[in-house]
């Protein structure tokens, strides 16, 4: 029997819970519900079981979720989606600048929510396959890094030459947060320092250039 795919929804209008369990409960889906942005929060920093995608409300009780994810600094792992009735501008460009991989406008196409989800779902099996043979490949003991870490280590090497401007590692891990410049020389830092015992380094190239390198 084909395992269920597992979503997280992220949505404080109670009355819609049931209309996604409508969509998906004749698929095989497993959906996990969260109706404001503190107790995703807590339960996803204690969440032992993967999930393959969240979908998240962009307008929660507590605010606006990418202010909220930006503020918590909390590592998304997980891909996401989004949905919402705002349909200006700026909040599609706010939210695939934050990493969203899609943009759903309410009220929403039962049909369309759920092929999106499907199509969705499949791109990032075959994504998450190409970065675990990536990961595998060096040999690491994955525990002994954070998630930022291992995001870091997955975008050197998923590119042929191994090398990234610091812009690009920045926009990576931190989609639109400002941080402070010193930020991402404190991981790299971190990082050199956990890799070495693999002989395994990131070297500054030049013109803002990093590549991950054997020692």
């Amino acid at each position: 029997m084909e395992e269920k795919k597992k979503l997280w929804i992220i949505e404080d209008m109670i009355d819609l819970h049931p209309v996604y369990l409508s969509i998906f409960e004749e698929t095989n889906y497993e959906v996990k519900f969260s109706d404001c942005f503190n107790d995703f929060r807590e339960s996803y920093n204690n969440e032992k079981d993967n999930f393959n995608l969240i979908i998240a409300d962009i307008f929660l009780p507590e605010g606006h979720f990418f202010k909220l994810l930006n503020e918590s600094d909390l590592t998304l792992s997980t891909p996401f989606l989004v949905i919402s009735g705002s349909d200006d501008i700026e909040s599609f460009r706010n939210a695939f600048q934050a990493g969203a991989i899609d943009y759903i406008l309410k009220p929403f196409n039962h049909n369309e929510i759920k092929s999106k989800v499907e199509r969705h779902i499949f791109q990032i099996e075959e994504k998450n396959i190409e970065n675990f043979k990536s990961l595998e490949a060096l040999n690491l003991d994955l525990s002994k890094f954070t998630n930022k870490e291992v995001k870091i280590i997955e975008s050197f090497n998923i590119k042929q030459d191994k090398t990234l401007h610091r812009n690009d590692i920045v926009k990576i891990i931190w989609k639109n947060i400002a941080i402070h410049p010193n930020t991402l020389d404190v991981h790299i830092y971190n990082l050199r320092k956990k890799l070495k015992p693999y002989n395994y380094g990131i070297k500054a190239i030049g013109n803002g250039l990093f590549c991950f390198v054997d020692l």
